[in-house]
């Protein structure tokens, strides 16, 4: 078997069939699908043995919702497939999507992921000319690699919404994600990984999806998404990074939380019990934490420096007034303590 393809689940019935026909009736044939329910409560399983008697459909089914990390960890498990696939349920996908994604990362042994062009509903079309990076928060930066013109190009960050892996690589790491990040930026998580390891992250323009956008993670409430967002943002910084950067970093975080708790008195977009909760949890994990660094250390292959240069110091994206007077102290602290992000030569 070339390819599993993980498709994880969680009271998603509605997107099901057209995300599964999609994914059936590719033009590479040589793959199984590891349909992983994370405990639904709306009839997806039945659904599925219903509505699609197909032998390349594995269903695995979980007691309990162990989310977007454990639940594609737990379908790693059951893959039998040479590379591995995450693709979101709320996707439908073009007939060529596998093929161009195989063909991509198959001949190249230091392309470590490839990711899919990925269309989200309501993302502006001018997103799409180039490809995005993180910024020191863990934020999207958006139009910062070139695409070339066969539609490849590398990249920093790899989207978890359809990508593909070597199951020997990721054997290597033992395993994909921590369990502990639940969801949300577990594929950063990945993409440091990856880079810290020397290798290359490609996008491809040509394996096409079209997403509908957080089908699942909208069912959560405000503060646990927004814990989840910041702890695991965060996380990959003081998980991956050295004394020395992180102490140039601490700034950086008190920055950000002051920011953020503004930010929840006044826009909806961040709960500020889970900014508080959030920096509680880091505080309270410092053990935990080191483990996993030294953990990671053992896989690092070049200097973090390489990595941080692919990194942005921008807090925002855009040329509003607001983005422009904190990008320019962003990365005027960068340039004074010395953190070379990608706009800094």
């Amino acid at each position: 078997m070339k390819i599993s393809v993980i498709i994880l689940n969680y009271n998603g019935k509605k997107y099901l069939y057209d995300c599964l026909k999609s994914v059936l009736v590719q033009t590479f044939t040589d793959f199984e699908v590891i349909f992983v329910d994370n405990s639904s409560e709306d009839g997806s399983v039945d659904f599925i043995k219903q509505n699609f008697e197909d032998e390349r459909i594995i269903i695995v089914t979980s007691e309990k919702n162990l989310g977007f990390a454990g639940g594609n960890n737990l379908g790693l498990k059951h893959s039998g497939g040479e590379y591995i696939v995450l693709l979101n349920n709320d996707t439908v996908v073009d007939k060529d999507w596998l093929k161009y994604l195989y063909d991509i990362i198959n001949p190249d042994e230091n392309i470590g992921i490839a990711q899919s062009l990925v269309r989200t509903e309501g993302v502006p079309e001018k997103y799409y000319l180039k490809n995005g990076t993180l910024n020191l928060l863990g934020h999207n930066i958006m139009e910062v690699f070139d695409i070339n013109e066969d539609g490849t190009g590398e990249i920093f960050q790899a989207n978890g919404c359809s990508m593909i892996i070597r199951k020997e690589l990721l054997d290597s790491f033992g395993g994909l994600f921590l369990d502990e990040y639940f969801a949300y930026a577990e594929d950063s998580y990945l993409s440091f990984k990856v880079k810290f390891a020397g290798l290359k992250i490609m996008h491809t323009s040509k394996s096409i999806v079209i997403h509908k956008g957080s089908a699942t993670t909208k069912k959560y409430k405000s503060s646990f998404r927004t814990f989840l967002q910041e702890r695991n943002r965060l996380l990959n910084f003081l998980i991956f990074f050295s004394r020395s950067f992180r102490l140039k970093y601490f700034p950086i975080l008190v920055f950000n939380l002051k920011l953020k708790l503004i930010m929840s008195l006044f826009s909806g977009k961040y709960s500020f019990s889970g900014v508080c909760r959030a920096y509680w949890w880091l505080i309270k994990n410092r053990k935990w934490i080191k483990e996993q660094r030294e953990k990671e250390d053992m896989i690092k292959r070049i200097n973090e420096k390489d990595v941080i240069k692919l990194l942005s110091g921008k807090v925002f994206n855009g040329e509003h007034i607001v983005g422009r007077f904190f990008n320019f102290f962003s990365l005027l602290y960068c340039r004074i303590v010395n953190i070379k992000v990608i706009e800094i030569k």
